[in-house]
């Protein structure tokens, strides 16, 4: 019998890799199992373990996959993808290439997988490149897997849409710098009492690209729409009249035309600072999917 060291050469290869270019902690899964070979640990930029993992199946040689236009491509068995796809950890498939001293990687979830006659397949991009310039994009994974994700991040909203469901007040403010290429605003969060006073609730940064603002906040809460805070905007928008403005107005008065009214739905900014920043507060009203979100969470949590 004779000692094949392949294997070994993409374990270690995606040891260093993990630990040099990426930062973390890999830790190998010695004991046999149903396809996960390693855990890597997520350590934040004080050096600081979070306890936060990814699993890791690894692959090694190029026989375990067909080359194609836009990738590798590799056919795995139904009793492995209910495995990974059902682990508590997100699963990403590695595979180094020996000939080449390439490593990728792709995350197995029932998005990126291909159901095939008997089996399934999913495709490993060229572009995945594992290292340290997929570092951001690995980095959302120890969150979980994207469904995941939207579940936790609903979970936390919960007491907001409970909050309003209760008749009262949320509303977030926003900021737009149209004058940047790439967006950015702050996020405050504030939910108001039965005598209408303000509380922060949460806040934080993002930076974003070719969103408007109402579409920055349908993804940031998925289960509201928005409309502006129009007591809010009684008391501080910052826009007045000008004489041009007026004069149209006159003119379609004259006319026998109403003047335009914006509607609390017409998404617009209540203060322009120095012609670089509009300034947003919007409402937060439940959709269809907080209704439901809650009407779930009610039978959940019924005992």
């Amino acid at each position: 019998m004779r000692y094949s060291p392949t294997e070994r050469i993409g374990i270690a290869q995606v040891e260093g890799i993990t630990a040099q270019d990426l930062g973390w902690i890999f830790r190998e899964q010695p004991i046999l199992d149903m396809g996960v070979d390693a855990q890597i640990e997520f350590v934040d930029d004080n050096q600081n373990p979070t306890g936060k993992l990814i699993a890791l199946q690894i692959k090694t040689g190029a026989s375990h996959f067909t080359r194609g236009d836009s990738g590798y491509t590799y056919y795995g068995n139904n009793t492995h993808l209910e495995y990974w796809t059902g682990h508590s950890l997100p699963v990403l498939l590695i595979g180094h290439i020996p000939e080449t001293k390439q490593t990728f990687w792709q995350v197995i979830t029932q998005k990126t997988i291909t159901k095939t006659a008997k089996h399934w397949k999913v495709l490993i991009p060229y572009s995945n490149i594992y290292g340290g310039d997929c570092k951001n994009e690995l980095e959302r994974f120890f969150e979980g897997t994207p469904s995941q994700q939207k579940l936790r991040a609903l979970t936390l909203d919960l007491p907001l849409m409970q909050h309003i469901e209760s008749g009262k007040k949320v509303s977030v403010g926003l900021e737009h710098w149209y004058n940047k290429s790439l967006g950015r605003s702050p996020i405050e969060v504030f939910v108001y009492d039965e005598h209408n006073d303000e509380q922060t609730y949460r806040e934080w940064h993002v930076f974003y690209t070719a969103r408007s603002i109402k579409s920055l906040a349908n993804i940031l809460f998925p289960w509201a729409n928005v409309i502006i805070d129009q007591d809010f905007y009684d008391e501080n928008e910052e826009f007045e009249e000008d004489d041009r403005d007026r004069l149209m107005r006159a003119t379609d008065l004259d006319h026998g035309f109403e003047p335009y009214i914006p509607s609390p739905s017409d998404i617009y900014p209540y203060a322009d600072n120095a012609g670089e920043v509009e300034s947003y507060r919007l409402q937060l009203v439940l959709n269809d999917l907080g209704k439901s979100f809650l009407k779930i969470t009610e039978y959940i949590e019924d005992e």
